[in-house]
């Protein structure tokens, strides 16, 4: 049985405004990704693209269906960074002055797991560049592709 990427980091941010940095793509854009988009339907449900660079030559895109956002609570949608279909979860949790923010990401085969290595670390690091440009308004990642795409 395959690991379970699980993180969580505290906050000084209220729920609502964590929940919106992870349910909006200007929120995703802000702090970690580059051209992430996110379509909603009417449900509740609907389809998130994250795209991020590696350099100016490569840019990375994955997203798949976005299963449940529950306001101020929780976001769940499903990807495929390896060659396995992953589900991932976050939590906001009210705690203290700010959130308990976790993520959760289960689904890898066998055959993923270099891949699942990689998300763990990622998943981590994503987490801290939230919790930086929330409580600091520093964003460490690099638009590289600004005014290029």
């Amino acid at each position: 049985m395959m690991p379970v990427i699980k993180h969580q980091t505290y906050i000084k941010s209220q729920p609502a405004k964590v929940f919106q940095m992870l349910t909006t793509a200007d929120g995703w854009n802000a702090w970690f990704t580059d051209r992430t988009t996110i379509a909603w339907n009417k449900d509740g449900t609907g389809e998130i693209r994250l795209r991020w660079a590696i350099n100016r030559e490569k840019m990375i895109e994955d997203g798949g269906k976005i299963i449940e956002a529950t306001p101020d609570e929780s976001f769940i949608f499903q990807w495929c960074p390896g060659e396995s279909q992953t589900t991932v979860k976050f939590n906001v949790q009210p705690f203290r002055e700010g959130t308990l923010l976790a993520v959760e990401e289960h689904g890898y085969s066998n055959k993923d797991i270099g891949t699942c290595i990689e998300c763990a670390i990622g998943w981590g690091e994503a987490l801290t560049l939230l919790k930086i440009y929330l409580e600091h308004g520093i964003v460490l990642k690099e638009d590289l592709f600004a005014g290029v795409i």
